[in-house]
């Protein structure tokens, strides 16, 4: 099999590795290909560049990943990256012969933020610029090709990670009931891994899957668990600032497709991070 990791960073990266060990082909397409495995085909090219794009054709893909991330933080950063490059890929006759695309999105683009619960099939929001983005980069790969959209909650799990810095420097965030969800970096990518090789299999992929543990949780908790971990005193900040999403996610659906999470909750992901020596990632 051949698969095509377009914006192949941390989690693409752990994707192909995992999938070079099962003997597959990885290609893998990033603006500087030295930040990438030797053992991967390297294609440097920025996502943006629709004619780079096409060049891709030779590739030949079954499977493409795509990783996609804003060009910047503001609105027209979210189109560049999310909207537009949707709009570019589905352009590509060489996308449509493949035999499905995984494309990673967020739990940003739901709706809810009263502490509710949401799943795969809850509302969507389509009022904030940047969630809107990421709504139609989804649906304009779905009419291009038969697609599953990966919704990862917050991605964690580096042990230089800013949560882990801040809490080491005596930094804590404002307290507040807000829920935040999370799942940790090599379950993302092995879940990414699972639906390719169920696909590979001819067992069912979803079109839509939440990513995210099973243990949402106001990130001040977490800050303060982590504190205690560390043995570090928290100073708070008494402005909560912009106001973070609040909303649990169900990952009842990671089951029945026959995954299971090796980090459960994020105490067990945050403290293997925490083992790792500094300057490991």
């Amino acid at each position: 099999m051949r698969v095509l990791i377009l914006g192949c960073g941390d989690i693409g990266t752990r994707v192909g590795l995992n999938l070079l060990d099962r003997g597959w082909q990885v290609a893998a397409v990033r603006r500087d290909t030295s930040q990438l495995p030797e053992t991967f085909a390297r294609y440097g090219l920025d996502l943006t560049d629709e004619e780079g794009l096409t060049a891709l054709q030779s590739v030949d893909p079954d499977y493409v990943v795509v990783t996609p991330t804003p060009q910047s933080y503001d609105p027209a950063g979210y189109q560049a990256g999310f909207a537009d490059l949707a709009e570019a890929l589905a352009k590509q006759s060489w996308l449509r012969h493949c035999r499905r695309l995984l494309w990673i999105s967020s739990t940003r683009v739901y709706r809810e933020s009263d502490g509710g619960w949401v799943d795969e099939h809850s509302a969507l929001n389509i009022d904030e610029p940047q969630a809107r983005s990421m709504v139609v980069a989804e649906a304009t790969l779905r009419r291009a090709v038969t697609s599953t959209i990966i919704r990862p909650a917050g991605v964690y799990g580096d042990p230089q990670g800013m949560l882990i810095r801040r809490v080491r420097a005596g930094e804590g965030g404002a307290p507040g009931a807000q829920y935040g969800n999370r799942i940790h970096r090599d379950d993302l990518a092995r879940l990414i891994v699972h639906c390719l090789l169920r696909d590979q299999q001819g067992d069912g992929v979803p079109p839509t899957l939440i990513g995210a543990d099973r243990d949402p949780t106001p990130t001040h908790e977490v800050e303060t668990w982590l504190a205690a971990q560390l043995g570090v005193s928290l100073t708070r900040q008494s402005d909560i600032g912009r106001p973070r999403a609040n909303r649990r996610c169900r990952n009842s659906l990671l089951a029945e497709i026959g995954f299971s999470l090796t980090f459960p909750s994020w105490r067990e992901g945050y403290a293997a991070a925490l083992a790792q020596p500094l300057g490991v990632t």
